[in-house]
């Protein structure tokens, strides 16, 4: 028969061979469906997924949660995100404050990453857990540098194409950020490592021990390679930038949480007072883990509200619940130190609210007269972290394609859609391009970035990855208009007196 044919209308013959599933039917059938929603009024896409930075299939995997087809689920998670175990226990959940059931009831949103937690840990723990299928070796080989989640994700993506990679991590274990900077209460190191074991049995190999720029040279990775992923992330910590911040007892929030992964023995804060400046996710980590390792009082510095803490609001809820106390519109001024070079007290200032700023915060502006000195015995700053770029040198003065350079704020360059540097077969992602950010954000960024070294293996033409159709509306206040695309003339004759 030429062309395709409806099956409701189809007559069965004899040696009939009925193709249903090719790519010229899917093709056809989302031709169909497109034409169906370009003046469909409503959510063609849930604001849950639309929500979600890797654009993870939230309503397809709650209904297999549902059917009890908890693999399939897993299936459809790591299309877009393959560390459903770790996103499950420590991902910030964009998704649920988007969520509609906060309209309806009590304003509770579904427990979407419970869920994910539920069905990835039954998965881990199945003796027929899911395993992607991996397409042909391709022969292609690519270096990932950093295996934090950003390196990790690209090495799953690429390995199913059917492309060697080979990890290269500074440190003695995998996880980077995840391992180093989150505490194991909130994510416990052996949940992560079979998170790990995943992507390994999968065929990537991890090197560790491997720093780029000293114990590895990007002139034998160029040599080996055909093209090289950059995921270092961004755990350089920053002090307070105050006067005296270099008293002993003044640490880094990010070196602080790493020397405690690192170092068997934990110190002891019994009896002590701590203050963490900063009100980010990594701030929680930081005073949750002071409490429990026995500070007697833990104080968080802010200055601003509450209301503009980008931390977790769970996190901020928790940590109430265990002793933390607040200081909200409060400045650190100055640290001062006792005889012996030691932090003792901290001056500190009374803020209070301004007009917005870029970011559209209202800006904290300072109240006059307002000092007040606080006396502690630790300190640790959670205001920041930045990107270690020691290997810059390394890699532009063995490259012959391009240059590798950073942006105005010290994070690799790379095209903002492609992930591709300005070096051809080199990408980037996660927090060494973006600046601190989330996890779900460098899985995001990581699927880019292989997508992106998959076409430059491959030959084609580098460019991100087509956008789900949907249909289009804008809003006017809070009553939602429609705004019709252009319907081909067949779609218009098809839709005439019939009010669509």
């Amino acid at each position: 028969m030429r062309g395709m044919q409806p099956s409701c209308s189809t007559r069965i013959a004899e040696g009939m061979k009925i193709k249903t599933h090719s790519e010229k039917v899917l093709k056809a059938r989302k031709t169909a469906l497109d034409l169906m929603l370009s003046n469909h009024y409503a959510d063609c896409l849930g604001p849950c997924k639309q929500t979600c930075p890797a654009g993870v299939d939230v309503q397809g995997y709650i209904s297999l949660i549902e059917k009890g087809m908890f693999s399939e689920a897993i299936a459809v998670i790591k299309e877009t995100n393959p560390l459903p175990a770790i996103c499950g226990r420590v991902c910030v959940r964009p998704c649920e404050v988007a969520c509609r059931r906060n309209l309806l009831d009590e304003g509770a949103a579904v427990g979407i990453d419970y869920l994910k937690r539920f069905a990835a840990d039954y998965d881990l723990n199945s003796p027929e857990k899911y395993r992607p299928v991996l397409k042909p070796e391709t022969g292609k080989k690519v270096a990932v540098i950093g295996a934090g989640p950003g390196g990790l994700s690209a090495a799953f993506f690429l390995r199913k194409e059917g492309h060697s990679v080979d990890i290269f991590e500074a440190s003695p274990a995998a996880g980077g950020w995840l391992r180093y900077g989150i505490p194991e209460y909130r994510l416990p190191n052996d949940l992560l490592q079979r998170e790990v074991d995943n992507i390994t049995e999968m065929g990537a190999n991890i090197h560790y021990n491997q720093r780029l720029g000293e114990t590895v040279s990007y002139s034998e990775i160029n040599e080996k390679y055909n093209a090289t992923i950059l995921a270092i992330g961004s755990q350089r910590g920053t002090s307070i930038g105050c006067e005296g911040d270099d008293a002993e007892g003044v640490y880094a929030g990010t070196d602080f949480l790493k020397s405690l992964e690192m170092n068997a023995v934990k110190p002891d804060f019994t009896g002590k007072t701590v203050a963490v400046i900063g009100g980010g996710n990594t701030a929680m980590d930081c005073c949750r883990t002071s409490r429990r390792l026995g500070a007697e009082k833990v104080y968080v510095i802010y200055r601003r509200t509450e209301k503009e803490m980008p931390a977790n609001p769970i996190e901020i809820h928790e940590s109430k619940l265990e002793g933390v106390e607040y200081l909200f519109l409060t400045l650190p001024l100055k640290v001062q130190k006792d005889e012996n070079g030691r932090i003792k007290s901290m001056i500190c200032m009374r803020m209070e609210l301004g007009e917005p700023d870029a970011s559209g915060r209202r800006r904290p502006v300072p109240v006059e007269g307002s000092e007040f000195i606080l006396p502690i015995d630790l300190a640790l700053a959670a205001i920041g972290q930045k990107t270690d770029v020691h290997f810059l040198n390394d890699i532009n003065s063995n490259s012959t394609e391009g240059q590798l350079v950073v942006n105005k704020w010290g994070d690799l360059d790379a095209d903002k859609n492609t992930l591709q540097t300005g070096i051809p077969s080199m990408f980037a992602a996660g927090d060494g391009v973006t600046g601190p950010a989330t996890l779900i954000q460098a899985v995001a960024q990581a699927r880019v970035a292989a997508l992106s070294c998959h076409q430059y293996l491959t030959g084609q033409a580098i460019q991100p990855a087509p956008k789900e159709f949907m249909s289009q509306r804008e809003t006017s206040g809070s009553r939602p208009l429609l705004t019709f695309r252009k319907i081909r003339p067949a779609a218009q004759a098809r839709n005439a007196g019939t009010g669509a």
